[in-house]
């Protein structure tokens, strides 16, 4: 199996000559992944690899594989945190927009094989890098956050400190509402 290491490749002849192709990408590059977010530290990058397949009715497929940790910013404590990210999918590469259209207004079956594929535009010039930057925004949580904030001090953002939680005195006063009957 022949490595390509570049960032553009022809999709098709890629899949029918059994290609694979690997790279580092800085972070820092792919800005739709990181609007909003705190800086990236130097050095920081996605390793990936794609490699040629077919799936079991003969689709073309590209399978892609990411890995990267990008310091995303927690939406309870507003500090920045690590997310690693590990992730692999299955893309069929389809020739038109139309088949990209058919797909999304009817849904593959659960029992069809091509359900366990992405969907996406193949060309002459297909972006390897972009591919990679979407597979790496549909990892990260709509929501990023730590799982346990370290402040430690079990506030939710915006929150003042020392102030008690509503739900907290809702629960005292119910306490106190049954104990009196």
């Amino acid at each position: 199996m022949a490595v390509v290491t570049e960032r553009f490749i022809d999709a098709f002849e890629f899949v029918r000559l059994g290609k694979s192709a690997s790279g580092r990408v800085p972070l820092a590059r792919f800005v739709r992944l990181l609007s909003g977010q705190p800086e990236q530290p130097a050095g920081a990058a996605a390793e990936w690899w794609a490699r040629a397949d077919r799936g079991p009715l003969g689709q073309p497929l590209i399978r892609l594989h990411v890995r990267a940790e990008p310091v995303l910013r927690c939406e309870r404590c507003l500090e920045p945190f690590t997310l690693p990210i590990d992730s692999e999918v299955a893309l069929q590469l389809v020739e038109t927009e139309d088949e990209l259209d058919a797909d999304q207004a009817e849904p593959a079956a659960e029992d069809d094989p091509a359900a366990d594929f992405e969907k996406v535009l193949g060309s002459r010039k297909f972006d390897l890098h972009e591919q990679v930057e979407d597979e790496l925004i549909l990892c990260v949580p709509y929501v990023p956050k730590h799982d346990v904030c370290p402040a430690g001090s079990g506030q939710e953002a915006g929150q003042a400190p020392g102030k008690p939680s509503p739900f907290a005195v809702l629960a005292r006063l119910k306490d106190r509402a049954g104990e009196g009957e």
